[in-house]
């Protein structure tokens, strides 16, 4: 599907220091493959959300929520030996976008 996109556009949750972005889970998916067929990634963010941290920084933390919309748990032995985890955000490197708008 991608070889057939002419560009991909996101939005974010935060646009850090260093350029990179903290988006939605599987943000981060859909660059890569952008970058392999080398499709621009555009980024739609206001300006409120530029923030001054960096991606280690200890501020600058994913959350996980609940994969029960994920997993059905009714299947009790496939669970039990399992360990999910749902992001609730990804973390996009700066090299794989490709340009900024913002709202000014």
């Amino acid at each position: 599907m991608m070889s057939r996109v002419n560009k991909v556009v996101i939005g974010t949750h935060t646009v850090l220091a260093n350029g990179g972005l903290k988006a939605i889970a599987g943000s981060h998916l859909v660059a890569l493959a952008a970058k392999y067929y080398n499709v621009p990634v555009i980024v739609l963010s206001p300006l409120y959300k530029l923030s001054p941290e960096y991606p280690r920084s200890v501020k600058i933390r994913n959350r996980f929520v609940s994969p029960e919309s994920l997993v059905d748990y009714s299947d009790g032995l496939f669970v039990e030996k399992t360990q999910i985890y749902n992001p609730l955000f990804d973390y996009v490197p700066p090299e794989l976008i490709s340009l900024f708008i913002f709202n000014m």
